[in-house]
């Protein structure tokens, strides 16, 4: 039933709207993309300044998406997705939404006394960090907002450079030393660097994974 599933990916820029689209496709399932805005600084702006805007775009790229025969969208985005009203959208749009934050939602974390979280930048950290406190109250967390980090990812520079020049690597560190136990990669352009950063963290949490199981759940229960 699944793989008769059309799924819609959307995220901030073309950049992290095609590497959503390539890891679902090989899950092995259909997906149509789009996108919101050209570059990660123009995505930041509008989630900061215009969020009005911002949801007025996101509406007409669900209902594009949505003539062009997707049953499901997923915002591959955690900054845009901390901004959005998804309830509002569905109703909207009778399309249904599922984000990262969904993820975390559901996390368990309870053996973690602190968790270090990557995000674009601090709106969504702060968001992920709301929600995951919710049902792990023991939790401490050690937070950043990188977005110099995600224009470099978008920009394909190296991830050992990155992690060198653009002062990850030491960040890391820095986390570890603060006594940081896991991190959570709360941002779709992290994986790029994710084999780079499990040199120095061997536990990290990537919702990808997560938002596949969900989408099923939705699918197999309408």
């Amino acid at each position: 039933m699944l793989n008769t599933i059309t799924y819609g990916i959307i995220a901030g820029t073309p950049y992290d709207t095609e590497l959503g689209a390539v890891f679902f496709r090989e899950q092995g399932l259909k997906v149509i993309s789009s996108y919101i805005s050209k570059t990660p600084d123009i995505q930041n702006n509008l989630q900061y300044s215009n969020p009005k805007k911002l949801e007025e775009i996101t509406i007409e790229v669900v209902k594009k998406l949505k003539k062009s025969g997707v049953d499901l969208i997923i915002i591959y985005c955690n900054s845009l997705s901390a901004v959005l009203n998804r309830k509002k959208i569905m109703r909207l749009t009778k399309v249904p939404i599922i984000t990262p934050l969904d993820v975390y939602k559901n996390l368990d974390l309870n053996k973690i006394d602190k968790l270090a979280v990557l995000a674009a930048n601090s709106q969504s950290a702060a968001k992920i960090e709301n929600i995951i406190s919710k049902n792990n109250e023991q939790l401490e967390f050690i937070t950043a907002g990188i977005m110099p980090i995600i224009n470099a990812v978008e920009d394909k520079i190296a991830p050992a450079e990155i992690l060198s020049i653009y002062g990850l690597k030491k960040m890391l560190i820095s986390f570890k030393e603060m006594g940081a136990d896991s991190l959570l990669l709360g941002c779709t352009h992290l994986p790029y660097l994710k084999k780079e950063i499990e040199d120095i963290f061997e536990e990290i949490i990537d919702p990808a994974d997560k938002l596949i199981e969900i989408s099923e759940e939705i699918i197999k229960n309408r």
